[in-house]
């Protein structure tokens, strides 16, 4: 287990909102404390969550072993159908684990919801890729849909009840990933166009309308600067968002919001020279999850986040 304290603050944040332009400004008393998620034999590659029951979605460096990760225990998902490899991407407060299934005739990726021991698996008709990224309170999901070619990337809200898609694409946007949703079905994720370039965004599942303007789903968007980009992945019911972004030449996490402003997220090793580090989960107590990786992309250690003043 290793421990750090590391806070540095993102003072140059800027929140783009539908109504304004307002400035973020430090998200105070923030410091987090870092416990290393270490499961023997396995290099943790992702670390999606934590839920509020402290459970992180598990993906090892090899793509071979995933599971599901709670105060040091790790539990691998059940075995799937035969011809089927499974990896979780999230899971919500009741344990139902949602992720991306490959087969062994077919390399195609498709989603899957993980409920009581039973798969369901899905696609979304007209992609040849789909991934469920995380699951909320209600059961709804969200993910993206992909071509093989990678010329397309779209955000989906996926509802097992009636096994009906809505899209959560930006206007304009050609390369989305929406992943994180709270209890209020605000989703987050980020976008990329040719004008303010890749940006993170929080999504209202139901379209507001302000005035006499045409409705328009977002609550927000985010960059941390101009010239760079934000990259959203969780969100909690507080608004909160983690994600990742640029500072200094590195990649560094991120979490905060509009109305708290933002700061950055450095895991113990994350400040080394060509370190890189990727946050994508955060819970109601602002506990967030977070990998770092070297200069070649590949996997160093995970690590669970808890602000100190929480």
């Amino acid at each position: 287990m290793i421990r750090g304290i590391y806070r540095k603050t993102l003072v140059s944040a800027v929140a783009l909102c539908l109504l304004e332009l307002a400035p973020a400004g430090v998200m105070a008393g923030d410091a987090y404390t870092w416990t290393q998620i270490v499961i023997p034999n396995v290099t943790v590659a992702t670390a999606l969550g934590p839920n509020n029951l402290g459970q992180v979605a598990i993906i090892d460096a090899t793509g071979n072993v995933s599971g599901i990760y709670q105060h040091g225990r790790f539990t691998r998902l059940p075995n799937p159908p035969a011809g089927y490899r499974v990896s979780a991407y999230g899971i919500n407060d009741g344990g139902v684990i949602v992720g991306f299934a490959t087969t062994t005739s077919d390399t195609h990726e498709q989603a899957f919801i993980l409920n009581h021991g039973q798969y369901r698996f899905f696609s979304q008709s007209g992609w040849q890729n789909t991934e469920a990224r995380s699951i909320g309170p209600s059961g709804l999901v969200v993910g993206i849909s992909y071509q093989d070619d990678q010329s397309e990337w779209a955000g989906f809200l996926y509802d097992p009840s009636s096994a009906t898609f809505t899209d959560v694409t930006p206007p304009g946007s050609i390369y989305t990933i929406a992943q994180g949703i709270n209890r209020f079905g605000r989703i987050s994720g980020s976008g990329q166009d040719g004008l303010i370039g890749r940006y993170a965004f929080i999504w209202q599942q139901s379209s507001a309308t302000i005035g006499t303007s045409e409705p328009m789903p977002f609550v927000e968007r985010v960059q941390t600067w101009p010239d760079t980009f934000a990259n959203a992945r969780g969100i909690n019911d507080d608004g909160v968002i983690v994600g990742w972004t640029h500072s200094g030449g590195q990649t560094v996490g991120f979490v905060g919001s509009a109305s708290r402003g933002y700061q950055f997220l450095v895991p113990p090793g994350g400040e080394v020279a060509g370190v890189s580090t990727y946050c994508q989960g955060i819970n109601n107590a602002r506990q967030v999850g977070c990998v770092i990786q070297d200069a070649n992309a590949k996997p160093i250690a995970a690590f669970l986040g808890s602000p100190q003043d929480y």
